[in-house]
Protein backbone atom coordinates (compact mmCIF):
# COMPACT_ATOMS: atom_id res chain seq x y z
CA UNK A 1 0.00 0.00 0.00
CA UNK A 2 1.44 3.35 -1.06
CA UNK A 3 0.85 6.53 0.91
CA UNK A 4 1.04 9.88 -0.87
CA UNK A 5 2.85 12.43 1.23
CA UNK A 6 1.75 16.09 1.20
CA UNK A 7 3.38 18.83 -0.86
CA UNK A 8 5.25 21.78 0.63
CA UNK A 9 3.14 24.93 0.81
CA UNK A 10 5.99 27.18 -0.41
CA UNK A 11 7.77 25.20 -3.16
CA UNK A 12 4.97 22.69 -3.96
CA UNK A 13 7.40 19.75 -4.08
CA UNK A 14 6.33 16.51 -2.40
CA UNK A 15 7.69 16.11 1.11
CA UNK A 16 9.94 13.04 1.40
CA UNK A 17 10.56 10.85 4.41
CA UNK A 18 13.63 11.97 6.36
CA UNK A 19 13.53 15.64 5.34
CA UNK A 20 13.14 18.39 7.92
CA UNK A 21 9.67 19.90 7.77
CA UNK A 22 7.70 22.53 9.65
CA UNK A 23 4.06 22.04 10.52
CA UNK A 24 2.13 25.29 10.21
CA UNK A 25 -0.69 26.24 12.61
CA UNK A 26 -3.22 25.66 9.80
CA UNK A 27 -2.04 22.02 9.50
CA UNK A 28 -0.15 22.39 6.23
CA UNK A 29 3.49 21.32 5.85
CA UNK A 30 6.53 23.13 4.47
CA UNK A 31 10.20 22.23 4.12
CA UNK A 32 12.57 23.71 6.68
CA UNK A 33 14.73 24.61 3.63
CA UNK A 34 13.02 24.24 0.25
CA UNK A 35 14.99 22.63 -2.58
CA UNK A 36 15.52 24.62 -5.78
CA UNK A 37 12.99 23.69 -8.44
CA UNK A 38 13.83 24.15 -12.12
CA UNK A 39 11.43 24.39 -15.06
CA UNK A 40 12.32 21.63 -17.57
CA UNK A 41 11.23 23.85 -20.50
CA UNK A 42 13.20 27.07 -19.89
CA UNK A 43 15.71 25.84 -17.27
CA UNK A 44 15.07 28.78 -14.90
CA UNK A 45 14.26 28.34 -11.23
CA UNK A 46 10.63 28.33 -10.14
CA UNK A 47 10.26 30.69 -7.20
CA UNK A 48 7.67 30.06 -4.47
CA UNK A 49 4.41 31.76 -5.37
CA UNK A 50 5.07 31.66 -9.13
CA UNK A 51 2.11 30.35 -11.17
CA UNK A 52 2.78 26.73 -12.14
CA UNK A 53 1.31 23.81 -14.04
CA UNK A 54 2.07 20.12 -13.65
CA UNK A 55 2.77 17.42 -16.19
CA UNK A 56 2.84 14.28 -14.11
CA UNK A 57 5.42 14.97 -11.44
CA UNK A 58 7.10 17.75 -13.44
CA UNK A 59 6.51 21.34 -12.31
CA UNK A 60 6.58 23.97 -15.08
CA UNK A 61 6.09 27.73 -15.19
CA UNK A 62 2.51 28.37 -16.29
CA UNK A 63 3.75 30.34 -19.33
CA UNK A 64 6.12 27.53 -20.36
CA UNK A 65 3.29 25.01 -20.05
CA UNK A 66 1.07 27.15 -22.33
CA UNK A 67 3.86 27.45 -24.93
CA UNK A 68 4.45 23.67 -24.84
CA UNK A 69 0.71 22.97 -25.09
CA UNK A 70 0.31 25.29 -28.09
CA UNK A 71 3.34 23.78 -29.83
CA UNK A 72 1.88 20.28 -29.40
CA UNK A 73 -1.55 21.25 -30.73
CA UNK A 74 -0.07 23.01 -33.79
CA UNK A 75 2.22 20.10 -34.69
CA UNK A 76 -0.53 17.49 -34.26
CA UNK A 77 -3.01 19.35 -36.50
Amino acid sequence: MSVELPRCVRCRVAVEVGLSVVFRPDGRVEHAACPEVFCPVCGRTIAPGTPIRREGEQILHANCWVKRFRARTHTSA
